[in-house]
Protein backbone atom coordinates (compact mmCIF):
# COMPACT_ATOMS: atom_id res chain seq x y z
CA UNK A 1 0.00 0.00 0.00
CA UNK A 2 1.52 3.20 -0.73
CA UNK A 3 1.82 6.83 1.02
CA UNK A 4 -1.14 8.03 -0.49
CA UNK A 5 -3.60 5.12 -0.01
CA UNK A 6 -2.67 4.88 3.70
CA UNK A 7 -2.54 8.37 4.21
CA UNK A 8 -6.77 8.54 2.55
CA UNK A 9 -6.99 5.51 4.85
CA UNK A 10 -6.68 7.25 8.08
CA UNK A 11 -8.45 10.01 6.86
CA UNK A 12 -11.60 8.57 5.26
CA UNK A 13 -11.27 5.25 7.43
CA UNK A 14 -12.88 1.74 6.31
CA UNK A 15 -15.86 2.64 4.82
CA UNK A 16 -16.52 2.33 1.55
CA UNK A 17 -18.96 4.77 0.64
CA UNK A 18 -16.65 7.72 2.98
CA UNK A 19 -14.05 6.83 0.26
CA UNK A 20 -16.46 7.30 -2.91
CA UNK A 21 -18.17 10.63 -1.16
CA UNK A 22 -14.42 11.97 -1.62
CA UNK A 23 -14.38 11.55 -5.32
CA UNK A 24 -17.93 12.02 -6.12
CA UNK A 25 -20.88 13.09 -5.13
CA UNK A 26 -23.07 10.42 -3.73
CA UNK A 27 -27.08 10.05 -4.61
CA UNK A 28 -29.99 9.22 -1.80
CA UNK A 29 -31.95 8.01 -4.31
CA UNK A 30 -32.84 4.38 -4.76
CA UNK A 31 -30.77 2.48 -7.12
CA UNK A 32 -33.41 0.08 -8.23
CA UNK A 33 -36.86 1.44 -9.71
CA UNK A 34 -40.16 -0.09 -9.38
CA UNK A 35 -40.75 -2.70 -12.09
CA UNK A 36 -43.63 -1.13 -13.48
CA UNK A 37 -40.88 1.51 -14.55
CA UNK A 38 -38.78 -0.88 -16.67
CA UNK A 39 -39.38 -0.43 -20.08
CA UNK A 40 -37.64 -4.28 -20.72
CA UNK A 41 -39.08 -7.73 -19.91
CA UNK A 42 -36.42 -9.76 -18.40
CA UNK A 43 -36.11 -12.55 -16.38
CA UNK A 44 -34.55 -12.45 -13.05
CA UNK A 45 -32.44 -15.38 -13.28
CA UNK A 46 -30.29 -13.82 -15.66
CA UNK A 47 -29.04 -11.08 -13.11
CA UNK A 48 -29.65 -13.50 -10.14
CA UNK A 49 -25.67 -13.51 -8.65
CA UNK A 50 -24.89 -16.56 -5.70
CA UNK A 51 -22.70 -16.60 -2.69
CA UNK A 52 -19.45 -14.42 -2.71
CA UNK A 53 -20.51 -12.60 -5.93
CA UNK A 54 -23.52 -11.59 -4.62
CA UNK A 55 -21.57 -10.27 -1.40
CA UNK A 56 -18.52 -9.23 -1.61
CA UNK A 57 -17.15 -5.50 -1.24
CA UNK A 58 -17.29 -4.02 -4.25
CA UNK A 59 -15.24 -0.79 -3.91
CA UNK A 60 -12.13 -0.87 -5.32
CA UNK A 61 -12.36 -4.50 -6.99
CA UNK A 62 -11.30 -2.37 -9.92
CA UNK A 63 -9.10 0.27 -10.44
CA UNK A 64 -10.04 3.98 -12.01
CA UNK A 65 -9.18 4.25 -15.84
CA UNK A 66 -6.89 7.24 -16.61
CA UNK A 67 -6.94 6.62 -20.44
CA UNK A 68 -9.52 4.10 -21.47
CA UNK A 69 -8.76 3.18 -25.53
CA UNK A 70 -12.00 1.89 -27.30
CA UNK A 71 -11.28 0.11 -30.97
CA UNK A 72 -14.53 0.68 -32.94
CA UNK A 73 -14.84 -3.67 -34.48
CA UNK A 74 -18.64 -3.81 -35.52
CA UNK A 75 -18.39 -6.79 -33.40
CA UNK A 76 -20.35 -8.19 -30.02
CA UNK A 77 -18.68 -10.87 -29.06
CA UNK A 78 -15.10 -11.54 -29.97
CA UNK A 79 -12.33 -13.92 -29.41
CA UNK A 80 -10.89 -15.10 -25.80
CA UNK A 81 -8.50 -12.64 -26.55
CA UNK A 82 -9.95 -10.02 -28.48
CA UNK A 83 -6.58 -8.42 -29.55
CA UNK A 84 -5.41 -11.37 -31.28
CA UNK A 85 -7.68 -11.62 -33.93
CA UNK A 86 -5.46 -12.76 -36.86
CA UNK A 87 -4.95 -10.69 -39.64
CA UNK A 88 -5.87 -7.79 -37.44
CA UNK A 89 -3.12 -5.08 -36.00
CA UNK A 90 -5.55 -5.26 -32.96
CA UNK A 91 -2.14 -6.58 -30.81
CA UNK A 92 -0.40 -3.60 -32.08
CA UNK A 93 -2.79 -1.44 -30.38
CA UNK A 94 -2.50 -3.87 -27.11
CA UNK A 95 1.61 -3.33 -27.36
CA UNK A 96 1.69 0.77 -27.57
CA UNK A 97 -1.34 0.57 -24.62
CA UNK A 98 1.29 -1.36 -22.61
CA UNK A 99 4.22 0.89 -23.24
CA UNK A 100 2.32 3.90 -22.28
CA UNK A 101 1.14 2.45 -19.50
CA UNK A 102 4.63 1.74 -18.39
CA UNK A 103 6.38 5.06 -19.52
CA UNK A 104 3.66 7.56 -18.13
CA UNK A 105 3.07 5.46 -14.71
CA UNK A 106 -0.84 5.67 -15.61
CA UNK A 107 -3.64 2.75 -15.70
CA UNK A 108 -4.51 2.55 -19.11
CA UNK A 109 -7.13 0.67 -19.85
CA UNK A 110 -7.85 -1.04 -24.01
CA UNK A 111 -10.96 -2.40 -25.38
CA UNK A 112 -12.66 -3.51 -28.88
CA UNK A 113 -16.16 -1.96 -29.29
CA UNK A 114 -19.21 -2.79 -31.53
CA UNK A 115 -18.98 0.77 -33.12
CA UNK A 116 -19.63 0.64 -36.91
CA UNK A 117 -16.98 0.22 -39.09
CA UNK A 118 -16.95 2.24 -42.78
CA UNK A 119 -18.00 -0.12 -44.76
CA UNK A 120 -16.41 1.41 -48.26
CA UNK A 121 -12.96 0.44 -46.79
CA UNK A 122 -11.50 -2.97 -46.81
CA UNK A 123 -8.74 -2.07 -44.76
CA UNK A 124 -11.41 -1.09 -42.24
CA UNK A 125 -13.08 -3.69 -42.39
CA UNK A 126 -9.99 -6.27 -42.07
CA UNK A 127 -9.47 -4.20 -39.19
CA UNK A 128 -5.64 -2.94 -40.37
CA UNK A 129 -6.96 0.46 -40.50
CA UNK A 130 -8.44 1.24 -37.09
CA UNK A 131 -11.05 4.06 -35.51
CA UNK A 132 -10.08 4.98 -31.99
CA UNK A 133 -11.99 6.31 -29.51
CA UNK A 134 -10.04 8.01 -26.17
CA UNK A 135 -11.55 8.21 -22.96
CA UNK A 136 -11.70 10.62 -20.83
CA UNK A 137 -10.68 12.84 -23.79
CA UNK A 138 -13.94 12.63 -25.53
CA UNK A 139 -11.52 12.28 -28.76
CA UNK A 140 -11.51 9.78 -31.70
CA UNK A 141 -8.59 9.21 -33.91
CA UNK A 142 -9.71 7.45 -37.62
CA UNK A 143 -7.01 5.98 -39.59
CA UNK A 144 -4.28 4.04 -37.26
CA UNK A 145 -2.46 1.69 -38.95
CA UNK A 146 0.81 -0.70 -39.05
CA UNK A 147 2.71 2.35 -40.25
CA UNK A 148 1.62 5.06 -37.83
CA UNK A 149 0.53 3.97 -34.89
CA UNK A 150 3.73 4.05 -32.98
CA UNK A 151 4.23 7.42 -34.06
CA UNK A 152 0.29 8.21 -32.92
CA UNK A 153 1.31 6.86 -29.34
CA UNK A 154 4.75 8.56 -29.34
CA UNK A 155 2.55 11.75 -29.44
CA UNK A 156 -0.57 10.82 -26.96
CA UNK A 157 2.55 10.13 -24.59
CA UNK A 158 3.93 13.43 -24.79
CA UNK A 159 0.40 14.86 -24.13
CA UNK A 160 -0.32 12.37 -21.29
CA UNK A 161 3.35 13.70 -20.10
CA UNK A 162 2.04 17.50 -19.80
CA UNK A 163 0.20 18.99 -16.93
CA UNK A 164 -0.49 21.47 -18.39
CA UNK A 165 -2.37 19.70 -21.53
CA UNK A 166 -5.12 18.32 -18.54
CA UNK A 167 -8.44 18.96 -19.99
CA UNK A 168 -7.25 19.72 -23.55
CA UNK A 169 -5.36 16.91 -24.56
CA UNK A 170 -8.25 16.86 -27.60
CA UNK A 171 -7.23 20.18 -28.97
CA UNK A 172 -3.62 19.24 -28.44
CA UNK A 173 -4.24 15.82 -30.09
CA UNK A 174 -5.91 17.55 -33.05
CA UNK A 175 -3.33 19.91 -33.75
CA UNK A 176 -0.31 17.34 -33.64
CA UNK A 177 -1.62 15.11 -35.92
CA UNK A 178 -3.43 17.69 -37.90
CA UNK A 179 -0.42 17.14 -40.67
CA UNK A 180 -0.45 13.50 -40.48
CA UNK A 181 -1.22 11.81 -43.89
CA UNK A 182 -4.72 9.01 -43.62
CA UNK A 183 -5.16 10.18 -40.17
CA UNK A 184 -8.24 12.02 -38.91
CA UNK A 185 -8.96 13.27 -35.56
CA UNK A 186 -12.31 14.23 -34.46
CA UNK A 187 -13.88 15.81 -30.55
CA UNK A 188 -16.35 13.61 -29.83
CA UNK A 189 -20.19 15.32 -29.81
CA UNK A 190 -21.67 13.14 -27.30
CA UNK A 191 -21.78 13.97 -23.66
CA UNK A 192 -21.79 10.74 -22.31
CA UNK A 193 -20.51 7.06 -23.01
CA UNK A 194 -21.77 3.67 -21.43
CA UNK A 195 -20.34 0.80 -21.74
CA UNK A 196 -21.60 -2.58 -21.70
CA UNK A 197 -19.46 -5.83 -21.53
CA UNK A 198 -21.01 -8.24 -23.95
CA UNK A 199 -18.09 -10.67 -24.50
CA UNK A 200 -20.08 -14.15 -24.56
CA UNK A 201 -17.23 -15.93 -25.60
CA UNK A 202 -15.38 -15.11 -22.60
CA UNK A 203 -18.15 -15.19 -20.38
CA UNK A 204 -22.09 -16.32 -21.12
CA UNK A 205 -23.43 -14.11 -17.96
CA UNK A 206 -22.01 -11.21 -20.51
CA UNK A 207 -23.37 -12.16 -23.36
CA UNK A 208 -26.70 -12.26 -21.79
CA UNK A 209 -26.97 -9.54 -19.78
CA UNK A 210 -25.99 -7.01 -22.14
CA UNK A 211 -28.34 -6.90 -24.81
CA UNK A 212 -30.81 -6.72 -21.71
CA UNK A 213 -29.18 -3.87 -20.39
CA UNK A 214 -28.31 -1.82 -23.60
CA UNK A 215 -32.25 -2.63 -24.72
CA UNK A 216 -33.03 -0.56 -21.65
CA UNK A 217 -30.53 1.88 -21.76
CA UNK A 218 -31.45 2.51 -25.73
CA UNK A 219 -35.80 2.67 -24.54
CA UNK A 220 -35.19 5.38 -21.58
CA UNK A 221 -32.80 7.54 -23.44
CA UNK A 222 -35.16 7.86 -26.64
CA UNK A 223 -38.00 8.55 -24.06
CA UNK A 224 -35.42 12.11 -23.40
CA UNK A 225 -33.91 12.18 -26.91
CA UNK A 226 -30.81 11.52 -25.74
CA UNK A 227 -30.13 7.98 -27.89
CA UNK A 228 -28.24 8.26 -30.51
CA UNK A 229 -27.48 6.29 -33.56
CA UNK A 230 -24.10 5.53 -35.38
CA UNK A 231 -24.09 8.84 -37.33
CA UNK A 232 -26.26 11.03 -35.17
CA UNK A 233 -23.89 13.44 -34.29
CA UNK A 234 -26.26 15.94 -32.35
CA UNK A 235 -24.70 17.12 -29.17
CA UNK A 236 -24.81 15.93 -25.90
CA UNK A 237 -26.67 12.48 -26.32
CA UNK A 238 -25.23 9.07 -24.99
CA UNK A 239 -24.33 6.59 -26.54
CA UNK A 240 -23.85 3.61 -25.65
CA UNK A 241 -21.31 0.91 -26.44
CA UNK A 242 -20.85 -3.14 -26.09
CA UNK A 243 -16.97 -3.74 -25.11
CA UNK A 244 -14.94 -6.82 -24.67
CA UNK A 245 -13.84 -8.33 -21.16
CA UNK A 246 -13.67 -5.88 -18.53
CA UNK A 247 -12.63 -7.76 -15.60
CA UNK A 248 -15.23 -9.17 -12.38
CA UNK A 249 -17.83 -10.72 -15.26
CA UNK A 250 -18.48 -12.08 -11.40
CA UNK A 251 -20.33 -8.99 -10.55
CA UNK A 252 -22.71 -8.49 -14.22
CA UNK A 253 -23.62 -6.63 -15.15
CA UNK A 254 -20.98 -4.40 -15.44
CA UNK A 255 -21.24 -0.81 -16.63
CA UNK A 256 -18.74 1.87 -16.88
CA UNK A 257 -20.07 5.31 -17.77
CA UNK A 258 -18.10 7.95 -18.75
CA UNK A 259 -19.66 11.74 -18.49
CA UNK A 260 -18.25 14.75 -20.31
CA UNK A 261 -18.69 16.67 -17.07
CA UNK A 262 -16.20 14.76 -15.25
CA UNK A 263 -16.54 12.14 -14.31
CA UNK A 264 -16.22 8.36 -14.73
CA UNK A 265 -17.55 5.56 -12.18
CA UNK A 266 -17.76 1.52 -12.90
CA UNK A 267 -20.95 -0.33 -11.28
CA UNK A 268 -21.77 -3.64 -10.79
CA UNK A 269 -24.27 -6.09 -9.71
CA UNK A 270 -26.21 -3.98 -12.17
CA UNK A 271 -29.88 -5.17 -13.57
CA UNK A 272 -32.34 -3.05 -16.12
CA UNK A 273 -34.02 -1.68 -12.88
CA UNK A 274 -31.01 0.51 -12.05
CA UNK A 275 -30.89 2.16 -15.41
CA UNK A 276 -33.61 4.73 -14.21
CA UNK A 277 -31.30 5.80 -11.83
CA UNK A 278 -27.74 5.39 -13.67
CA UNK A 279 -29.65 7.74 -16.49
CA UNK A 280 -31.29 9.73 -14.05
CA UNK A 281 -28.44 10.20 -11.23
CA UNK A 282 -25.18 9.24 -12.75
CA UNK A 283 -25.40 10.43 -16.62
CA UNK A 284 -27.41 13.59 -15.46
CA UNK A 285 -27.01 14.27 -12.28
CA UNK A 286 -23.65 13.35 -11.95
CA UNK A 287 -24.09 11.60 -9.05
CA UNK A 288 -23.12 7.91 -8.13
CA UNK A 289 -24.64 4.55 -5.96
CA UNK A 290 -21.99 3.88 -3.39
CA UNK A 291 -23.17 0.08 -2.86
CA UNK A 292 -22.44 -0.66 -5.96
CA UNK A 293 -18.98 1.34 -7.36
CA UNK A 294 -16.22 -0.71 -8.05
CA UNK A 295 -13.94 2.35 -9.29
CA UNK A 296 -14.50 5.95 -9.70
CA UNK A 297 -12.59 9.03 -10.55
CA UNK A 298 -13.23 12.52 -11.60
CA UNK A 299 -11.25 14.22 -14.48
CA UNK A 300 -11.56 18.05 -15.67
CA UNK A 301 -14.64 18.82 -17.22
CA UNK A 302 -14.51 18.77 -21.53
CA UNK A 303 -15.85 22.23 -22.47
CA UNK A 304 -16.75 21.50 -25.99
Amino acid sequence: MNYIKILKSKVLGDDPAEKIRSVLPVSESQFSCDPSECHTSFKESCFTLKGADASAPLYESAKPVDLHILVSTGKTDWEHDAFEEKGTILNLVNRESGKLAETCGINVKSNVTNDALDFSDPDSLSLNKLKVLLLPWFVSINGITKDNIEEIFDIIKTIVSDENNKGAEAVVLEEKLKNMNGVNVSKCSNGSYVLLCSHRTRDKRCGITAPIMKKEFDSQLRDIDLYRDPGDDRPDGVKVLFVNHVGGHKFAANVLIYNKHGEFVWFARCTPLNVKFMIEETVLGHKVNAEHVRACAHFQEIKW
